[in-house]
């Protein structure tokens, strides 16, 4: 185990399911879904936030399959993870920033966008 240190870090922002760790974590699961409904004509029934309804959001998503063997040497000079400065902008749906280990990372975002915009002839 190694210790992280950062100095100075500056994020302006942290959305939608995503992860900011300073340090090790064995699992981070990140998991996002939005589902955005713009009308020209502001007119909303009520039930325009079913996931189920989209079949986005339900069907699993394929995990790659990994053949290659993998043969890894790590050295670690330094007993420490040291950072300086961090400037970040945003990070966002299912976004991981991470000083430091991590076994395994699992994030999945999922984003519907609608636009129903008014023929020419309606108003």
């Amino acid at each position: 185990m190694r210790i992280s240190k950062v100095d100075d870090i500056n994020i302006h922002a942290l959305s939608f399911s995503s992860h900011l760790t300073i340090g090790d974590s064995a699992y981070i699961n990140a998991k996002a879904r939005a589902l955005a409904v713009k009308r020209e004509y502001p007119l909303f029934y009520g039930n325009e936030g079913n996931f189920l309804a989209f079949s986005l959001f339900t069907k699993p998503i394929p995990q790659p399959v990994i053949t290659e063997n993998v043969r890894m040497t790590v050295e670690n000079p330094n007993s420490d993870i040291v950072v300086n400065t961090v400037n970040i902008k945003g990070i966002s749906s299912s976004s991981v920033f991470q000083v430091g280990a991590n076994k395994q990372i699992q994030a999945d975002s999922r984003i519907k966008h609608i636009r129903q915009l008014l023929s020419s002839g309606e108003q």
